[in-house]
Order: C-alpha cells, then sequence, then structure tokens
C-alpha cells in the first residue's frame, strides 16, 4: 500500500514541476500570432540555417529573430548559440540581437522572467559588440524584468526660472 501511495505521490509532484515548466515558457504571442510549429520546429533543428537565409541582416532578419522568440521561449538558446557563431556577421549579429531585444521589451509586461532570461543570456556571450548592439536596441534603458527602480515625481513646482 505505501509503495502505491509513494507511486501516486511522485506522479502528483511530476505533474505540478511539468505545469510550472511550462509556465515558465509559455510564449509571449497569443496562438493566433505564433509562427508554424513547423518554422520553429526547423530552425530548431538547424538554427545556422537562419544565417544562411538572411545572409546581410536587416529588418527581416529582426523580424523573424522577434518572431521566434515570442512564439516558443525554447528558441533562446538557438538565438544565443548565433550570436557566438563565429561564421555570423556584424550586420547578422546587430538584427539577431535587435530581435531579441523586441522580445525581451515584450516579455517584460507579461513574463518578467523570459525578460531577465534574454537579458542575461545577452550579458553571459561576453562579448562587447553584442552588448553594444543590445544597449543600442534598447535604448541603454534597463529591462523592466531587472527590476529597475521607481520613477521620480515632479516636485510641483513650475513657475519661470530667473
Amino acid at each position: 500500500m505505501s509503495v502505491i501511495r509513494i507511486a501516486l505521490r511522485m506522479a502528483a509532484a511530476a505533474a505540478l514541476a511539468a505545469t510550472i515548466t511550462s509556465a515558465a515558457s509559455a510564449a509571449v504571442y497569443p496562438p493566433q500570432r505564433q509562427l508554424p510549429a513547423q518554422i520553429v520546429s526547423e530552425f530548431k533543428a538547424s538554427p545556422n540555417s537562419l544565417l544562411q537565409q538572411y545572409p546581410t541582416g536587416g529588418p527581416q532578419l529582426i523580424s523573424r529573430v522577434r518572431d521566434l522568440g515570442a512564439s516558443d521561449p525554447t528558441t533562446l538558446p538557438g538565438l544565443i548559440a548565433l550570436l557566438k557563431d563565429p561564421a555570423t556577421t556584424k550586420d547578422q549579429m546587430r538584427a539577431i540581437v535587435g530581435g531579441l531585444a523586441q522580445v525581451a521589451r515584450m516579455a517584460a509586461q507579461s513574463d518578467a522572467a523570459f525578460a531577465n532570461e534574454i537579458q542575461t543570456a545577452i550579458a553571459g556571450i561576453g562579448n562587447p559588440d553584442v552588448i553594444a548592439a543590445y544597449q543600442a536596441a534598447t535604448g541603454d534603458v534597463a529591462i523592466a524584468a531587472t527590476g529597475g527602480g521607481a520613477g521620480g515625481g515632479s516636485s510641483g513646482a513650475g513657475g519661470p526660472v530667473g
């Protein structure tokens, strides 16, 4: 009897862990806006194909990176790997970082942990060019997920100066 009880407890714990994991990796985009699963799967199977598809970087690569990251957070490791790949050109790097910055901004509203994960992954690359591109793409403003302080209010004084 106790073996069955232990097995049931373990099954319940596994189900709870699966629920927590799936909630933490929920897509930023609503289902109707997400990329088709086939496109996400193709990217995950061969992230470098993105570099071949968009050899000059640019707005199309920014959009594809944003759509991949916002459709499925498990694409983040593949996107980060592209930033570490020496075959990635500076223009591609800027586009990938730009797309990730857009995902982080969107995620800051709905999934602060994912926004922070993106920022941490970018910082973890340790490449000054990548970090500078991320700062430029975000306007060098701390993402809400990092727990920035509250903004200051007006003093109420508003008369002419001097």
